[in-house]
């Protein structure tokens, strides 16, 4: 079993430059767009462990993580692009046990994957698809989940 160093470029927090006008205009905190980086996440598989279906949704990651650099996301407002993983339908809207029909960081505890630090390796690698399904495919080993103390 090997764990990803936090200060390792796939770890970092800090987010890939981005263009002037890649923010919507208008908005009071506009989220940060990326339809490259959504197209990259569709073409991967489902991150549940030993699911791997495809099609996937790119499923946007809501709640907060004061520690991972995530504010709230209230429900009119969408996430910046960084926050999205790969989830097939059963997972993200679907099933009984669907991301959106329990609550969001039980349901990421109960597969033991941090969402966000996952998310943010897959942005920063974003375009190389091989390095992206090596994440999803070892997710569960290289971001577990955190555990409350």
């Amino acid at each position: 079993m090997f764990r990803i160093k936090p200060l390792t470029p796939i770890y970092r927090r800090g987010r890939k430059p981005t263009a002037p006008s890649s923010r919507s205009p208008g908005q009071r905190q506009p989220r940060l767009r990326d339809k490259t980086h959504l197209h990259a996440i569709a073409q991967l598989p489902c991150v549940v462990p030993g699911c791997g279906t495809r099609p996937v949704h790119v499923a946007h990651i809501r709640f907060a993580s004061a520690i991972d650099g995530a504010p709230l996301a209230g429900k009119a407002m969408k996430p910046d692009d960084w926050r999205v993983l790969p989830l097939c339908p059963a997972h993200h809207i679907d099933g009984p046990q669907a991301q959106h029909r329990i609550n969001e960081a039980l349901f990421w505890e109960g597969h033991d994957i941090n969402p966000y630090a996952l998310a943010r390796a897959l942005w920063n690698l974003s375009g190389d698809i091989a390095k992206m399904n090596f994440l999803i495919a070892h997710a569960r080993m290289i971001f577990p989940a955190r555990t409350p103390r």
